[in-house]
């Protein structure tokens, strides 16, 4: 009767080591998370799971991470705001009334007259003399025309106008003037020629380009040059420069 039961125990233990065990369930990790973490949706806190499209939190700092960063930025200070028009310091800048006559123009306003720019600027002149050889502004001493003649001021700067029209001049002399007025260039010469080389041999930018020089605000004076320096065919201007700031 024993050596029965012992058999009957025997093939009940052969049976359920016969039987393969049951595989472990798989957790599924969800999207985002790395190997290691934990599913917020298998945590024993009892709080929610997290979407797939919900960004998880992101940890507090640590208080010496903190410490640190603290250290590191010490030195830092926030940089001053001048919005986003705001120019470098010593940059030239438009005057306020061309700045408002553009915006008046560009927002379909009536069109105003705007200042021209100093080599622009004319002045009306009385009468003038095509056979003079010198000019002086109104309102500046005779001294400077001296010092012209004597060669006080030796030119920094020449234009040489041979072979263009009259516009062609023109225009290039204003150019000129005012590069030179940017480079605070005082005493220049200007080169127009006799008119040796004309069709009708009278020269033909001599007395254009003089009467143009005497109508503009930003010569002081001009004498005709010596026949070492071109004689009849150039002459030396004296430009009035921009008054330096002071400090």
């Amino acid at each position: 009767m024993k050596a029965s039961k012992s058999s009957l125990a025997d093939l009940r233990r052969l049976r359920a080591e016969a039987v393969p065990p049951e595989p472990p369930a798989v957790t599924r990790r969800a999207p985002g998370l790395r190997r290691g973490v934990q599913s917020p949706a298998a945590r024993p806190d009892g709080e929610p799971a997290i979407g797939a499209d919900s960004p998880a939190e992101a940890p507090p700092l640590d208080p010496s991470d903190r410490a640190l960063f603290s250290q590191a930025m010490r030195f830092v200070q926030p940089l001053p705001d001048h919005g986003p028009r705001a120019r470098a310091v010593g940059a030239r800048r438009d005057p306020e009334s061309l700045l408002l006559a553009r915006r008046a123009h560009a927002q379909g306003a009536a069109e105003s007259r705007v200042a021209p720019p100093a080599h622009r600027q004319r002045r009306k002149t009385p009468s003038f003399d095509p056979e003079a050889d010198a000019f002086l502004q109104a309102g500046c001493g005779p001294d400077l025309l001296r010092g012209l003649r004597r060669g006080k001021w030796i030119p920094q700067a020449s234009l040489d106008l041979h072979g263009s029209t009259l516009d062609q001049a023109r225009e290039r002399l204003d150019r000129f003037l005012a590069s030179c007025l940017e480079h605070d260039i005082r005493c220049v010469r200007v080169i127009h020629g006799k008119g040796i080389g004309s069709r009708q041999g009278e020269p033909v930018l001599k007395a254009a380009i003089r009467q143009h020089l005497c109508r503009l605000e930003a010569v002081q004076a001009w004498v005709q040059c010596g026949e070492h320096d071109g004689g009849e065919g150039a002459l030396h201007a004296l430009l009035r420069l921009a008054a330096a700031p002071r400090n």
